[in-house]
């Protein structure tokens, strides 16, 4: 279930993007061809992109996501599933806006 919360929230964002870059047990959602969260199958949360290292230390001493010292530049967080749904889902939407706004799309 809270696999499926994820992608009918990430599908309904403009240019989205469901992957399976790593295999059938990762999913990764991009804008713009950069990635905005993924998560794995049996994982322990869904990992999002931060402004930066300062703020994902604030997210992680505000909440309970821990870092994700797999993503390269530090600035990535991991939710637990247990994170509520609406803050999982403004957590989400901060992560995508962050890649739109780093990476707009050349029209």
């Amino acid at each position: 279930m809270r696999e499926e919360f994820v992608d009918r929230h990430c599908r309904a964002l403009p240019r989205a993007e469901r992957e399976q870059p790593f295999g059938p047990d990762t999913v990764v959602w991009k804008v713009n061809g950069h990635m905005f969260a993924f998560y794995t199958e049996h994982g322990e949360g869904l990992s999002l992109r931060t402004a930066n290292l300062a703020r994902a230390l604030a997210v992680i001493r505000k909440s309970r996501p821990s870092s994700a010292p797999y993503q390269i530049g530090g600035a990535w967080v991991v939710l637990p599933w247990e994170t509520p749904p609406e803050e999982l889902r403004l957590r989400l939407i901060e992560s995508y806006n962050l890649v739109r706004r780093d990476w707009p799309l050349d029209d």
